[in-house]
């Protein structure tokens, strides 16, 4: 019996977390690409948003305003 309990222990366990560790790149990957989207159209509207006056913490948030789909 307690070979049987060896052999579960040393080959379903990791098994298992190669299942549990795939799983959750899934679950995380269109996080990622979404987060990465949202970064790219901040960025974009800090570079095209050519006000002088404005520091960049506000054009950061007027960024994070615009591609949160708010208007100017």
């Amino acid at each position: 019996m307690s070979q049987a309990r060896e052999l579960i222990n040393a080959h379903l366990y990791p098994v298992l977390l190669v299942f549990a560790v795939i799983y959750g790149a899934i679950q995380i990957s269109p996080m990622a690409n979404q987060a990465r989207y949202f970064n790219h159209c901040v960025d974009e509207v800090i570079r095209e948003s050519n006000v002088q006056k404005m520091s960049f913490a506000e054009r950061r948030a007027l960024g994070v305003k615009v591609c949160n789909g708010s208007s100017i």
